[in-house]
C-alpha cells in the first residue's frame, strides 16, 4: 500500500513537471522572439521588457499601481496601448513605459486595426506593483520600396486571413530623408498584403507573411511608386532595413561625392593643346534623434573642389579652388504636441582653404583695407593673388523659437520655424569686390558685425517616383534693418539611381546686404554614394 502511494506520488510528480514544462513552452513570450534558428531574424529591437521596466522612470504614487505593455522595437513608432474598464476608456501610453492607474480590474487593447478589432487582454493592477503584459501579439516592421530599392511612402492594406477581414492600411517611409518605419501590432496569424481597395479573393499584385507570436517580421515590399502594383515582397533579416542595434533611436546616413574631370586636347582644330585636371569630393552626414517628444539633428557637411590647367607651351596656370564650404547645422526640438514646439538651433559656415583670384592678362589690383590704407599690384597674366585666408570668412548663427510641422503627406514635408536669432559674421581679413574694368579691379577688406534680430526658416521634402527636391530657406532681418534681410536658400534636386546612388543637382543662394548687394550663387552636379546605419 506504501509502495502504492510512493509510486502513484511520482507519477504525480511526473505529471505535474511535464505540465509545468508544456505550459513554460506553450507561454506567450513575454521579452524576446521564439528560440532557435529564426530567432535573430525576428528579433527586438527594443530591450528586453524586464529591461524596459528597470529603465522606465515613470513615478507610480502611493497607493497606485501601474501596467506596462513591452514594446518590441521603438514605443513611438508602435501605436499606443488603450486602458478600458467597465467598457469606457480611461488611459493609454506609449509601450515600453507605465501607464500609471489605480487598483483594479482593466482590459488592454492593443494593435494597429480599428478599435473593434484590437486584441484584448486582461490584467489586474495592485497597488504598489506594475503588472507587465504578456506578449501575444506580433509585430511587422514593412519597409515599401521601388524596383531600385529607394523607399518611398507607398500604402498597402493588410487582411487577416482567419476571418478574410480588411486589419489596416500601411504606408512607406523615406528612410533616405529620416523618416522613421512603423511598427504594426497585429494578433498572430497569416495576413495577406494587397494594394488599398483590393479584396481577399485578389489573384494578382498580393503576398502573404506570417506572424508569429511574440516576434517582429521584417518585411520588404517592392511597390510601383506610380501605379502601386506589387513588384515583388519576402521577409528579410532586419539589417537590410537599415535597422541598427536594439532600443536604438538614431538614424544615421553619410553620403559621398566624387568628380574627376580629366580633359586633354592635343593637335584639334579649333582647340589649344592643353591638359586640364580638376576634381570636386563632397561628404555630408546626418544624424537624427527621435525619441519621444525630443528631435535633434545633427548636419554636417564638407565639399571641396579644383581645377588645374597646363598648356602645351606655357607654364601651368595657378590651382584653382572651384568649392570649399564646411557647414554645420544642429537643431533641437520638443515637441509638446505631434506638430509643434519649442526649438533651439546652431550653425556655422566657412571655408577650409585660402582664396585667391586668376588674372587672365595684367591687371593692376587695388586692395582698400579697414584702417583707411591700400595697396596697388601690378599682376602679370595668369597670375593670382589672395582674396582671404583660411576659415574665412566664419559665419555663426543660433535661434530659438517655436517648430511647427505644417505638412506630413505621403509625397510632401513641410516644417516651418520663426524666433529670435542672433548672426555673428567674422570675415577674418577676407575681401569683396566692389569694381572691375580693363586690367583693373578694387577689393575691400569686409568689417566683422554681430546681429540680433527675427528668423524664419522654411524646410520642405517633394518626392515623386525617383526625384526628389530639399529646399530650405533661411531668412533673417536684424531688428536695424528689417528691410534688408539676409537670405540663406539651399536647394538639392536628386534623383535616385538605386537606395544608395544618386545624380544630385545642387544651387545655394546666398544674399548678405551687409557685405554686397550681389547674391552669392553656388552650383554642382554630382554624382553621389550614400550609405546609412
Amino acid at each position: 500500500m506504501n509502495r502504492r502511494r510512493y509510486f502513484d506520488k511520482r507519477v504525480y510528480g511526473a505529471v505535474i513537471s511535464m505540465l509545468v514544462i508544456l505550459l513554460a513552452f506553450s507561454a506567450p513570450a513575454i521579452a524576446q522572439a521564439p528560440a532557435g534558428p529564426t530567432q535573430s531574424l525576428y528579433r527586438w529591437t527594443a530591450p528586453t521588457a524586464e529591461q524596459q521596466l528597470a529603465a522606465d522612470p515613470t513615478p507610480v504614487p502611493a497607493g497606485m499601481g501601474a501596467v506596462l505593455v513591452p514594446a518590441m522595437s521603438n514605443g513611438a513608432d508602435e501605436p499606443a496601448s488603450l486602458v478600458y474598464q467597465a467598457g469606457l476608456q480611461v488611459a493609454s501610453g506609449e509601450n515600453g513605459r507605465r501607464i500609471v492607474l489605480a487598483p483594479g480590474s482593466y482590459v488592454i487593447r492593443i494593435g494597429s486595426s480599428p478599435l473593434d478589432q484590437m486584441m484584448s487582454i486582461p490584467v489586474q493592477v495592485t497597488a504598489g506593483n506594475t503588472t507587465v503584459v504578456p506578449v501575444v501579439w506580433s509585430g511587422l516592421v514593412i519597409e515599401v520600396v521601388d524596383r531600385n530599392n529607394v523607399p518611398h511612402r507607398g500604402s498597402y492594406e493588410l487582411i487577416q486571413v482567419s476571418d478574410r477581414q480588411p486589419y489596416t492600411v500601411g504606408f512607406g517611409a523615406d528612410t533616405l530623408i529620416g523618416e522613421r518605419i512603423r511598427t504594426l501590432l497585429v494578433p498572430p496569424g497569416l495576413f495577406r498584403i494587397v494594394r488599398p481597395g483590393a479584396n481577399y479573393r485578389a489573384r494578382t499584385d498580393f503576398t502573404t507573411v506570417v506572424a508569429p507570436a511574440g516576434a517582429v517580421v521584417y518585411f520588404k515590399l517592392v511597390l510601383d511608386p506610380d501605379d502601386g502594383r506589387l513588384l515583388g515582397a519576402g521577409v528579410v533579416p532586419p539589417e537590410e532595413l537599415g535597422i541598427g542595434e536594439p532600443g536604438t533611436f538614431w538614424t544615421r546616413r553619410m553620403t559621398l561625392g566624387v568628380g574627376v574631370p580629366i580633359a586633354s586636347t592635343s593637335n584639334v582644330v579649333g582647340a589649344t593643346n592643353q591638359t586640364s585636371i580638376g576634381g570636386v569630393v563632397t561628404f555630408d552626414t546626418f544624424l537624427i534623434y527621435n525619441r519621444d517628444k525630443n528631435y535633434a539633428s545633427t548636419v554636417f557637411e564638407i565639399e571641396e573642389g579644383f581645377i588645374r590647367i597646363d598648356p602645351e607651351n606655357t607654364e601651368a596656370l595657378p590651382t584653382q579652388k572651384t568649392l570649399d564650404r564646411l557647414r554645420f547645422d544642429q537643431l533641437y526640438t520638443r515637441f509638446m504636441t505631434p506638430r509643434v514646439g519649442p526649438y533651439v538651433r546652431f550653425g556655422l559656415l566657412t571655408n577650409l582653404f585660402e582664396s585667391r583670384v586668376l588674372v587672365t592678362e595684367p591687371t593692376v589690383v587695388t586692395k582698400r583695407f579697414l584702417d583707411g590704407t591700400q595697396t596697388v599690384e601690378i599682376l602679370p597674366a595668369n597670375d593670382d593673388f589672395e582674396v582671404g585666408g583660411a576659415f574665412a570668412p566664419i559665419l555663426i548663427r543660433e535661434g530659438a523659437g517655436v517648430n511647427v510641422r505644417l505638412v506630413r503627406g505621403r509625397v510632401s514635408y513641410l516644417d516651418w520655424r520663426g524666433g529670435f536669432g542672433l548672426r555673428q559674421s567674422r570675415f577674418r581679413g577676407a575681401f569683396t569686390q566692389d569694381s572691375a574694368g580693363p586690367n583693373v579691379v578694387q577689393y575691400s577688406e569686409v568689417e566683422s558685425f554681430n546681429e540680433e534680430g527675427l528668423e524664419t526658416t522654411v524646410v520642405g521634402t517633394v518626392r515623386v517616383s525617383r526625384l526628389l527636391l530639399n529646399t530650405n530657406f533661411d531668412l533673417f532681418g536684424d531688428f536695424n534693418e528689417l528691410s534688408e534681410p539676409t537670405v540663406d536658400w539651399r536647394n538639392t534636386f536628386s534623383f535616385r539611381v538605386t537606395g544608395d546612388l544618386s545624380i544630385d543637382y545642387r544651387i545655394d543662394l546666398l544674399r548678405q546686404p551687409q557685405v554686397t548687394t550681389d547674391n552669392q550663387v553656388t552650383q554642382n552636379l554630382l554624382f553621389r554614394y550614400s550609405w546609412g546605419y
